[in-house]
Formats: C-alpha cells, sequence, structure tokens
C-alpha cells in the first residue's frame, strides 16, 4: 500500500469515529445500546458512502456531470463522448479508492453486530 491509501483509510476511520460520537453525543454514553446504535450507524453511512463513490466511478454520474458542465463554462468538451473518455482516463489513475470506505464501514457495523447486549 501506499501513502495515499493509508491517508484514505485514515480519512475513513476519521468519518467513521466523528459519526460514532455524534450519535454517542445524542444518546448518551450511559447504555450499551448506544454504543451498538453508534457503531451500527456510523458503519452504514460509511458503507453507503463507499458504494455511492463505486457507482460514481464506473461512470453512472457522467450525463449529469456534463450536463452542468456545458450549462456554467464554456464547453470544453465537444460531446458527451469526450466528456467520458476524458473522464475515464482520469479515472483510471485513481483505481479504487472507495475501498477503504466499504472495508471501515464493515468493520464498524460487525463491530456493532458483536457486542453483547446483556
Amino acid at each position: 500500500m501506499n501513502v495515499g491509501s493509508w491517508k484514505r483509510y485514515a480519512a475513513a476511520l476519521a468519518l467513521n469515529i466523528v459519526l460514532a460520537l455524534i450519535v454517542l453525543l445524542i444518546k448518551g454514553f450511559d447504555q450499551r445500546i448506544y454504543y451498538v446504535d453508534a457503531l451500527g450507524v456510523a458503519g452504514a453511512v460509511s458503507i453507503l458512502l463507499g458504494l455511492l463513490s463505486w457507482v460514481a466511478s464506473a461512470g453512472a454520474f457522467d450525463m449529469v456531470g456534463y450536463g452542468f458542465s456545458a450549462l456554467f463554462t464554456n464547453r470544453k468538451y465537444k460531446d458527451l463522448y469526450e466528456y467520458t473518455t476524458r473522464k475515464n482516463e482520469k479515472r483510471s489513475r485513481h483505481r479504487k479508492s472507495f475501498v477503504p470506505f466499504l472495508a471501515v464501514g464493515a468493520v464498524f457495523l460487525l463491530v456493532s453486530f458483536l457486542i453483547p447486549l446483556e
């Protein structure tokens, strides 16, 4: 793993910790079920962000991006095909940036399932 991927994992971990702390601040720190809720919410949000990033990296929103670029800037691209081709070239350099969110979110969700409630 290179330095950039460690930074992505650290960012995903920081996001999950902040989300879990927000839930705990709202609910309180006195019952174990609140920790389950906090870790579960943080894990689920992280997994959903990772899935949304995966869909975006696959090019699902290219048409919307092209439409906004055509509306708000002078035309850099001749057509949607050229826009998509250039975006795919940029994406090929940043492969799998969604994996840290999926992995860290899965760990948080798994930990929330493993906390005994008795």
